[in-house]
């Protein structure tokens, strides 16, 4: 798996210890011969007017807090694998628009950090996780904060549904199991692709036709069609980008369900025990402006493994 070059770590907070998604970043980066910047933001201090009259200073605090992190992230690094290029940036400010700050100015071609919760079904809208979601240009990955140290279950969630740019889809797609396979190549793990399959008008055209369940059933029918042709198309595609061998030692799987893809990927993803889900997060409305659609977000709310989200190539931050 050697895809990334300059991999970012956003630490939630100070840390003694190597905590298990930093070992698997550490891993990551070791595994891609890429080098790892762990990113410390810390909150702009705000001090009381009672304690600026008694004459404290706003400078000198942050200025020890910095020496203090700073030393503490140099005593994080001595503990980690020597074989990896490590080092450490401290920023102050909101962590969300520091972070993508950073990688916009670095040039880091993958995001790392931990989730804010435990479990997904507690993360707020509004939190850091969400903003780096809609709005980091590379990939962001969320690991949980019990992250394995080996994955079993990869799931690869596509979209077959294009609009009118099928050319960008095909290509997020692409991208999509292009990381999975990585993954799941590096880890020995089943990767599983997965598309949900709709035909959202079929009740309304049934009531204006005269063998209503026929043309209701004959339009899901086509509709699975198309996501099985594109489906075959894809894995052939990857066949041929992986070569034989390693498309044969890859265990995978492919699923293709009826249903709302909102309601459907996150109960396959249950199902198989995933532990990772690499999705896109593309609104169809464009790239450049709203950029995280409702349906990857219900996905979202409703997952409690770590995820890998990608964005199409050409994606612009909002930020910066």
């Amino acid at each position: 798996m050697k895809r990334f070059k300059n991999v970012l770590y956003v630490m939630n907070n100070h840390i003694d210890k190597p905590s298990p998604s930093l070992l698997r970043t550490v891993s990551l980066a070791k595994n891609n011969q890429a080098d790892l910047t762990l990113l410390l933001v810390l909150p702009k201090l705000s001090l009381p007017s009672s304690a600026i009259k008694i004459g404290v200073s706003k400078g000198e605090i942050e200025k020890f807090a910095l020496a203090r992190e700073q030393e503490n992230l140099q005593q994080l690094i001595s503990e980690l694998d020597k074989e990896v290029n490590v080092k450490a940036e401290i920023k102050i400010g909101k962590r969300y628009l520091e972070s993508i700050r950073v990688v916009l100015a670095e040039k880091f071609d993958m995001l790392v950090k931990e989730v804010d919760k435990v479990s997904w079904l507690d993360r707020l809208i509004t939190s850091d996780d969400m903003h780096l979601l809609r709005n980091c240009p590379c990939p962001v990955w969320l690991m949980k904060k019990d992250e394995k140290l080996n994955y079993k279950q990869v799931l690869a969630a596509v979209d077959f549904d294009s609009g009118e740019d099928e050319s960008c889809n095909d290509e997020l797609n692409n991208m999509i199991i292009d990381l999975g396979c990585a993954v799941s190549l590096a880890e020995f793990s089943t990767m599983h692709v997965v598309n949900a399959y709709n035909a959202p008008d079929a009740g309304f055209i049934s009531l204006w036709v005269d063998e209503p369940d026929k043309v209701e059933k004959e339009l899901y029918e086509s509709e699975y069609r198309n996501s099985q042709y594109k489906m075959d198309k894809l894995l052939n595609g990857l066949k041929q980008t992986l070569g034989d061998e390693s498309f044969n030692f890859l265990s995978l799987r492919s699923h293709i369900v009826k249903g709302v893809a909102g309601e459907e990927l996150p109960k396959i993803a249950q199902k198989i025990e995933a532990d990772l889900v690499v999705m896109g997060t593309i609104a169809r409305t464009g790239i450049a402006g709203l950029v995280i659609g409702n349906t990857a977000e219900t996905i979202l709310n409703q997952l409690n493994s770590s995820v890998l989200a990608i964005k199409p190539k050409g994606f612009v931050s909002p930020i910066g």
